[in-house]
């Protein structure tokens, strides 16, 4: 009997908590883990509860065991607050961060165009809205940064 993988949707209902962290570390560190490793790295108690969450893992099909019991990545799946992250391995940034990025940029740039030619009504509106627009984009790039699922103090 087949084992159907769950949906998206489904896994962003099962895979919470501290489940979620361990998933994160291991799409953070792609190479092959112990149980052991990922306690450490996950901040875990204890490495019966690491295994606990890498079986669960497991059983959704997002990591795979081999024979030297080692959990890699089977699925890299997007999930809940992971949907808000763009990259691989340990250069996993939000990406309102690029969004903020090209903003302050075109800002800076606009602006010393713009009040190097004219200084007009309009300009000033229109840098008010770009400026405002890159502190939305900043705001919103470091709440999703603060939300991330594994604790910021990361340790390798």
């Amino acid at each position: 009997m087949t084992i159907k993988e769950p949906t998206e949707d489904e896994l962003a209902e099962l895979v919470k908590g501290k489940t979620l962290s361990v998933y994160w570390y291991m799409l953070r560190h792609p190479q092959p883990l112990t149980a052991r490793e990922i306690q450490r790295g996950a901040e875990l108690s204890s490495p019966s509860l690491s295994m606990h969450h890498l079986e669960r893992l497991r059983q959704f099909g997002l990591v795979e065991k081999d024979v030297h019991g080692q959990y890699t990545i089977r699925r890299d799946v997007r999930m809940g607050i992971l949907n808000q992250f763009m990259g691989r391995g340990r250069i996993m940034v939000p990406r309102f961060l690029f969004y903020a990025t090209f903003y302050t940029s075109l800002t800076a740039a606009l602006s010393t165009l713009l009040f190097s030619f004219t200084a007009n009504w309009y300009t000033i509106v229109l840098l008010l809205l770009l400026v405002s627009a890159c502190a939305i984009l900043w705001y919103e790039a470091l709440k999703v940064w603060r939300e991330q699922p594994f604790p910021e103090g990361e340790r390798d």
